[in-house]
């Protein structure tokens, strides 16, 4: 099946360094089948046409902590290994020593090594280390989806996973964890080391559950 959505775009290069990784660490990528690539066609459908999946809200959350993507209260529950969307942005790579995250800065792949040709490639302006680690990482501050707004949680109700897509490479794409009851935010664990993310950004992360903020049946308001 032709898999042609906006979506976010690994260099040959970048994915030859992810391939080299896993095979390292003895991972394997996650691969959709015909029926969760219609799945997923479906989403971006709607993507396309409202910006973002019509069974899904975007609400200013109280306080200072920007916004979150919750499920409508009129929406049916979304069951576990229901697609949600792929998180999309520019991918790039950096020394971890460099490392400026962003809000929306997603890790793929960390803790990396180059060979002497890659780092005299990519990170040109340091003599080559065989020690230097690096992360590859999605940025969706400047482009991206709704994904974005997707709030972090140490209970979450989200899953990422890095798949692979005819026509498309490497993705990360979300999924339903658990099931999802209307009103509930949507939630996710950025990365499998906190610190990585929250560090660099000098904030403590809020402890939310998808029922810390829970729209109301009129949508327009928390209880």
């Amino acid at each position: 099946m032709s898999f042609n959505l906006k979506t976010s775009r690994f260099s040959k290069d970048f994915s030859e360094i992810i391939d080299r990784q896993f095979q390292k660490r003895d991972l394997h990528l996650h691969r959709l089948r015909r029926k969760g690539l219609k799945e997923l066609e479906e989403v971006y459908g709607e993507i396309q046409s409202y910006g973002i999946p019509q069974k899904y809200v975007k609400k200013k959350l109280k306080g200072n902590i920007g916004y979150g993507i919750f499920l409508q209260v009129e929406a049916d529950p979304i069951l576990k290994g229901e697609i949600i969307a792929l998180y999309t942005g520019q991918v790039i790579l950096e020394a971890q020593m460099d490392a400026d995250d962003g809000d929306y800065s997603f890790d793929v792949v960390t803790g990396l090594t180059l060979t002497q040709k890659e780092q005299k490639k990519f990170d040109p302006r340091r003599p080559f280390s065989p020690r230097r680690l690096y992360d590859i990482k999605v940025d969706a501050t400047k482009i991206g989806n709704f994904t974005r707004f997707i709030n972090h949680s140490h209970v979450p109700n989200i899953v990422a996973f890095l798949v692979d897509l005819p026509d498309a490479g490497y993705q990360i794409l979300y999924k339903a964890q658990k099931k999802i009851r209307p009103g509930e935010q949507l939630l996710v664990n950025y990365e499998g080391e906190e610190e990585s993310y929250w560090a660099p950004l000098g904030i403590k992360p809020y402890p939310m559950t998808p029922r810390t903020f829970c729209l109301r049946k009129s949508s327009t308001s928390f209880a």
